[in-house]
């Protein structure tokens, strides 16, 4: 089944081939505006399944229904292990690496994460058997979600200031990373040249890289080192790519302090993400507090969700200065009509409305007024 969305015909592409034969019927039942939103995709073994649609959780139906109430819809564990080893193209050993390490990426850049019992040898594990649980997690790279601070963190056409992004879990810091990484890298006309830059992509989220390609457009000039930890993955790029510019994902190791305040004494600028609420909470934590001591950090970009936006990015300088703020609208579209799927009433996605106020530390309404 084809369609006009690009996301809907990613999970029929990339997806749909891989799952139990009937949440394939059910997933393919579905109504083309739930399944341009759906961000993950949950199976767990005597467990109903249950996508994540839209931001919030529903359970899904063998009839392609969803409700929020549970069905009776469920899987085994023989039909979550027959599921992988499809994934590993009927060879465990192919994947074996990234089976020990609770994940599997797929064509496509789609992440699907796996629990089951370890087996472990020498205090490693060499193994999973008996997968209970599987979480396929739709890959979507939105193009230009950093336009709007991107501008904030250049230093000139040719420098970028060492910038942390701060959001709480499941707000996009990943997102805009893996954006701000290709406006670094390609550069953005007039205004900007580009940059080598390193990534290091520990866990495939950045890149997402399939057979050590790239799924996500990460710029011209990027390199990524994949499925490494981000220590020794910072010296290997030192060493060997000469990076202007290294970017990670989700600094909070304290064994990652030493190599950070290594690559920023190198001359080469940091792009990091964390988990947090907000930059004074940060400060407080342990491997932080060394990183703020020597002021590492000279732009913030802080993710978090207001009642009247979906997003607000508020950039500002070491020193708390609001730089700019940019926010995303909840507001509909005019033509916005509500799915009746058979079950349960979605709304299309939110349409975004980019907005931002440089240099102005008031946080406007949605009207620019």
């Amino acid at each position: 089944m084809r369609s006009g969305n690009a996301a809907v015909n990613k999970i029929f592409d990339d997806i749909i081939p891989f799952l139990p034969e009937k949440v394939r019927q059910a997933v393919s039942y579905l109504d083309l505006s739930v399944l341009q939103g759906i961000e993950e995709i949950r199976l767990r073994a005597g467990k109903p399944v249950m996508l994540c649609c839209f931001g919030k959780d529903y359970f899904l139906s063998e009839a392609g229904h969803v409700d929020n109430e549970p069905t009776n819809f469920a899987l085994t564990v023989g039909d979550l292990n027959d599921m992988v080893f499809r994934i590993c193209e009927n060879s465990y050993y192919a994947y074996q690496d990234e089976i020990n390490k609770g994940f599997v990426t797929i064509k496509g850049g789609h992440r699907i994460g796996l629990v089951g019992t370890p087996v472990v040898e020498n205090d490693r594990i060499i193994n999973i058997r008996d997968i209970s649980s599987l979480n396929i997690r739709i890959a979507r790279e939105i193009i230009g979600f950093g336009d709007g601070v991107v501008k904030s963190i250049f230093r000139n056409r040719r420098d970028i200031y060492n910038t942390l992004i701060i959001s709480p879990p499941g707000m996009g810091k990943t997102t805009l990373l893996r954006d701000i990484i290709r406006s670094v890298s390609s550069g953005v006309e007039n205004i900007f040249d580009g940059l080598n830059v390193g990534v290091v992509d520990e866990r495939s989220e950045i890149a997402a890289c399939y057979r050590g390609v790239p799924q996500n457009d990460l710029g011209y000039r990027t390199d990524v080192i994949n499925g490494i930890n981000k220590k020794e993955g910072m010296e290997i790029l030192l060493r060997s790519m000469s990076p202007r510019v290294i970017a990670v994902d989700e600094l909070g190791n304290p064994d990652d302090v030493y190599t950070v305040l290594k690559v920023m004494n190198a001359g080469v600028r940091i792009l990091a993400t964390a988990h947090g609420f907000d930059v004074t909470g940060l400060k407080k934590r342990a491997g932080f507090k060394e990183l703020f001591s020597a002021g590492c950090f000279e732009r913030f970009i802080v993710i978090s969700e207001k009642k009247e936006f979906r997003y607000e990015l508020k950039v500002t300088d070491g020193e708390g200065n609001v730089i700019g703020v940019d926010c995303k609208s909840r507001r509909q579209p005019a033509d916005c009509g509500k799915l009746d799927n058979g079950r349960l009433y979605i709304l299309p996605l939110s349409d975004r409305e980019d907005r931002i106020y440089s240099r102005n530390p008031v946080l406007f309404n949605g009207t620019g007024k």
